[in-house]
């Protein structure tokens, strides 16, 4: 985001009598868990909503505002790696903004997340309509080594590095969430989706297995602390 635009929101608070309000560049991420009957899914937005919040989530503050700047709609794996040699097993989260399937047919259940469209209402008032999906999807050049595991998984076969910085999309005119105010964002599919999981091996025989088992929804812009409609 411009600086002009960054003195021109903090302009605008101002002159609303918000003159506290802090800006900085911050970023939402919010999931929901893959359900293979469902095709449409709502995404919670404040850290308050305990009983959905996830380790890597990052939430709205109740006493902030969140204005959108970029979005980008992901498959979430969660991602096990284990090193034969040492026998040491680690855990994280990968995000794709495809569908792996060099690497396995079977993800195909997973292709209509880029078929769909997002609606985001703040307070009943539809903000951000039929959004496709589609924009969202950036499919990285693969390594030939990469390609030919759509045949059979081989251990030349490595994971892209692309994925985690792509499949973000400029939001126009500007969005904002607020945590003192009903905050809705749903995902309407074309049709149900269901988890999937594959499995790597590196020359030196150590595995890294990902199940893609949950929707991300990345936002980034700028966090504008206190500036919720109940603050002064």
């Amino acid at each position: 985001m411009g600086r002009i635009n960054f003195s021109q929101i903090l302009t605008k608070y101002k002159q609303i009598g918000k003159g506290n309000v802090r800006l900085t560049q911050s970023t939402l991420l919010l999931t929901k868990p893959i359900v293979a009957t469902v095709a449409n899914y709502s995404f919670d937005v404040l850290e308050t909503q305990t009983a959905t919040l996830q380790g890597n989530e990052i939430r709205l503050n109740l006493n902030d505002e969140f204005i959108v700047s970029t979005m980008g709609v992901y498959i979430q794996a969660s991602v096990v790696t284990t090193s034969t040699a040492a026998v040491v097993t680690t855990r994280g989260t990968s995000l794709f903004a495809y569908i792996p399937m060099e690497t396995t047919n079977n993800l195909c259940s997973l292709n209509d997340i880029y078929n769909g469209n997002l609606q985001i209402a703040v307070n009943n008032i539809v903000y951000l309509d039929k959004w496709d999906t589609r924009k969202h999807e950036s499919r990285p050049d693969m390594p030939y080594q990469q390609r030919s595991a759509a045949v059979t998984i081989n251990n030349a076969t490595q994971a892209s590095t692309k994925f985690n910085k792509d499949g973000m999309f400029p939001v126009e005119p500007l969005l904002t969430l607020s945590g003192a105010k009903k905050n809705s964002i749903s995902l309407n599919l074309a049709g149900a989706i269901s988890s999937s999981a594959f499995t790597l091996t590196s020359d030196d025989g150590s595995t890294t297995a990902y199940t893609l088992d949950r929707i991300a929804l990345v936002m980034r812009g700028l966090n504008a602390q206190n500036a919720a409609s109940f603050q002064s």
